[in-house]
């Protein structure tokens, strides 16, 4: 394998990540836009980017977004549908590659006319959200005199599912605070449960990408990074699912887990943000800590979720020799599990503190959902635990998690009339 794939698979992988991790932290639009078109533009290596939003009452599109120099005439001209390359991208509803636009009758050469801007060669993909007609993404001139190919095109069709996914959840988001949230708990859950399956969607898109690079170009490092993204996305599938039920009652779904070995596989996933932050994870883990009939996914997402948490308190007050701690601990007289997530980070105040298990509330304005800490101590409830919290400003924060250990009963063999085991 050549060091230019190799090289461009990590390019793909690593824009793939910040945008994903854009889409579930930032619930402005014009943020999110504006990230995914310039991810776009340094990706696909090309002067600059432009994205167009569907008018449904006047059928054309229109500028939304504009990376690259771009006059305010030229920014207020509108394209009629099935006109010029973006209106052709739009009413086939098919990507649309072009290598010499100068050659191409259908180019719309009213807005280079206006800005002055050449339009050698580009690619326009359209944004489709379910079987809607969101707008078009488009990447103009190819860098270093280069051509547009299927690969350049594949990418863009999944940065374009990236931007529906963005434009429609921000909406719905929106719409969501304008109806004040807090008014009726099963209505907002219900619609944060849609608002994170729309982000889900483009997560799966991205997993053609990478199963095409590993079938045809054998991507070495795309294998190593992918299933890191995939596991994310069961996992994260699971959490909407239960966030469906947070206003009601309901059983764990009970199976063998080995807490250890969980926790172990969520400080690895979390590793490279830690790292990238200054942040050191380190577990201290009960080597007697048995297996335990408990809600593997709900346990998974609780963990993952307080980790995840610290990981930001940290990485946004740039807390310095940032540490995180993950402790077990197995009480075998009093049948019960400790977990202890412990972070030397800014702490919380007091105001804070005395609110931060309520629904819906958080610190993160738009960014957060307030839910999570919510879903964590409900599903302690669940279980039969508890969850503790201990902060303190300055000195850190500390979870402590409490669960019954229910043993794992054993296997028992089918006997038959005649005495003799099922094997």
């Amino acid at each position: 394998m050549s060091h230019r794939v190799i090289e461009s698979s990590e390019r793909i992988i690593e824009a793939l990540y910040r945008i994903v991790h854009t889409i579930q932290q930032v619930a402005d639009l014009p943020t999110l836009l504006a990230t995914i078109m310039a991810e776009s533009k340094e990706l696909l290596e090309c002067e600059t980017s432009s994205l167009f939003l569907y008018d449904p009452e006047r059928n054309d599109l229109f500028f939304e977004v504009v990376i690259g120099d771009l006059n305010q005439e030229a920014k207020q001209i509108r394209v009629p549908m099935g006109v010029g390359i973006v209106g052709a991208a739009a009413a086939e509803r098919k990507t649309q590659i072009v290598q010499d636009c100068s050659k191409d009758a259908r180019h719309f050469g009213k807005v280079d006319k206006s800005s002055g801007f050449v339009t050698r060669n580009l690619i326009a993909a359209p944004m489709i959200r379910n079987e809607r007609l969101i707008g078009v993404l488009e990447v103009l001139n190819k860098l270093n005199g280069e051509a547009f190919d299927e690969m350049d095109a594949r990418v863009m069709e999944i940065m374009a599912e990236h931007a529906a996914a963005a434009i429609e959840n921000a909406r719905l988001i929106q719409a969501n605070i304008r109806a004040e949230r807090l008014a009726a708990l099963g209505t907002a859950t219900a619609s944060l449960a849609h608002y994170i399956k729309n982000i889900l969607t483009p997560l799966h898109g991205s997993t053609s990408l990478i199963d095409m690079g590993l079938a045809n170009q054998n991507f070495e490092i795309v294998g190593e990074a992918w299933p890191i993204m995939k596991r994310a996305t069961t996992k994260i599938g699971k959490l909407v699912q239960d966030m469906l039920s947070v206003s009601r009652e309901r059983e764990p779904e009970r199976a063998e887990v080995d807490l250890n070995r969980m926790i172990g596989e969520i400080l690895a996933d979390c590793q490279r943000k830690a790292a990238a932050a200054g942040i050191e994870l380190k577990a201290a883990l009960d080597d007697r800590l048995p297996p335990a009939m408990l809600d593997p996914n709900r346990m998974h997402d609780s963990i993952l979720n307080l980790i995840g948490n610290a990981i930001e308190a940290l990485e946004e007050a740039r807390t310095a020799e940032g540490r995180i701690s993950a402790t077990t601990h197995f009480d075998a007289e009093r049948a019960e599990i400790t977990i202890r997530i412990e972070d030397n980070g800014p702490g919380m105040p007091p105001h804070v503190r005395q609110k931060v298990f309520e629904p819906f509330f958080s610190t993160k304005g738009s960014r957060g959902t307030g839910l999570g800490l919510a879903v964590v101590k409900k599903t302690m409830e669940e279980h039969g635990g508890s969850l503790r919290l201990d902060t303190e400003v300055g000195r850190g924060t500390t979870f402590t998690l409490k669960v019954p250990h229910l043993p794992v009963e054993p296997e028992v063999e089918a006997t038959a009339p005649d005495g003799s085991t099922d094997s």
